[in-house]
């Protein structure tokens, strides 16, 4: 059985709670184990016994980018990650959305894992019908 992790930080208030569980769901429906993991909740995140991880956020700044202050170090002490096929995904929104994405894609290239697939993510009925598609194996 494939086990699968979806990791996401998000701001106060933010949808991207909702777009993880959704993917989750659908990741579910695949067959996969999947376990939901709030970046910025948890600080002992372990994902070296996952065969795929999702990793999303939602939008900080408009122009640059900006990543949640919490991604980089959680991803570099959570075990070993490199190699990890990996679905990147940010919650859509009228800018910055693309600039976010492409920073997010680059933290995780950086920390080794394998960026399959990547998504501006609107709504938890798109993130649990691309759950349920994502290629697992």
């Amino acid at each position: 059985m494939i086990r699968a992790a979806v990791l996401y930080f998000s701001k106060r208030g933010r949808s991207v709670a909702g777009l993880a569980e959704a993917l989750a769901q659908g990741l579910r429906k695949q067959g996969a184990q999947v376990d939901v993991i709030d970046g910025g909740k948890e600080r002992e995140i372990k994902l070296t016994g996952y065969h795929y991880l999702a990793v999303g956020c939602d939008v900080r700044s408009l122009i640059k980018g900006a990543l949640p202050p919490e991604l980089a170090p959680s991803l570099s002490h959570s075990g070993i990650v490199a190699g990890k096929k990996t679905f990147a995904f940010v919650s859509s929104a009228p800018l910055g959305a693309n600039a976010t994405l492409l920073q997010l894609m680059k933290a995780l290239e950086h920390e080794g894992m394998v960026v399959r697939y990547s998504e501006l993510l609107s709504k938890p009925a798109d993130a649990l019908a691309l759950g349920q598609r994502l290629k697992l194996d």
